[in-house]
């Protein structure tokens, strides 16, 4: 159930645009880079119209302390990246195709292992899925290189767009939201 075009909720659980950055200094995911870019970063990415950050917390508690937070920006993905996945999957080519990225994710330490941010990356392609305002065929994601972090998108349906970033700091993963669709 959607409340307004910045909000979605759905199974008890609300994803909400950050209003007051001020008590994302707070939030704690156990990650220095993520918290860093949470407590330092987001509002000056949002100010710079690079991404936008989002809340997730339980629906019947009003307070905005997040849950989990989750930036993300736009994207496009060239036809060569994904060739192989949308030969199989795609009516028509294009040279690229529309994404959202994942820019940063993170579950709040004390509510992690308990399927959060399963939940909220399901949120994230439903949203994309139901209120696809400008077109968004994919969901991307350049993850860092960590076996438990990669373990998590893959067991979210995320693929790798190759194995050429595999020595890297970061892997890039897709989802391709048409596999939702009925």
């Amino acid at each position: 159930m959607r409340k307004d075009r910045n909000s979605y909720s759905d199974q008890g659980w609300e994803l909400l645009k950050v209003n007051d950055y001020d008590r994302l200094k707070e939030f704690d995911c156990g990650n220095v880079d993520l918290n860093d870019f949470f407590r330092n970063d987001a509002l000056a990415h949002k100010t710079e119209l690079l991404c936008e950050t989002y809340l997730v917390r339980e629906a019947t508690v009003k307070d905005e302390f997040p849950v989990a937070l989750i930036s993300l920006c736009n994207d496009a993905v060239r036809h060569e990246n994904v060739w192989w996945w949308l030969s199989l999957h795609a009516t028509k080519k294009y040279p690229s195709y529309p994404a959202v990225k994942i820019a940063r994710f993170g579950v709040g330490s004390r509510f992690q292992r308990r399927n959060i941010g399963t939940h909220v990356i399901n949120m994230i392609k439903k949203l994309f899925l139901t209120d696809n305002r400008t077109g968004c065929r994919l969901v991307t994601v350049d993850a860092y290189n960590d076996p438990e972090v990669l373990d998590f998108y893959l067991k979210n349906e995320f693929q790798f767009f190759s194995d050429k970033d595999k020595s890297k700091r970061q892997r890039s993963l897709f989802f391709d939201l048409k596999r939702l669709q009925i």
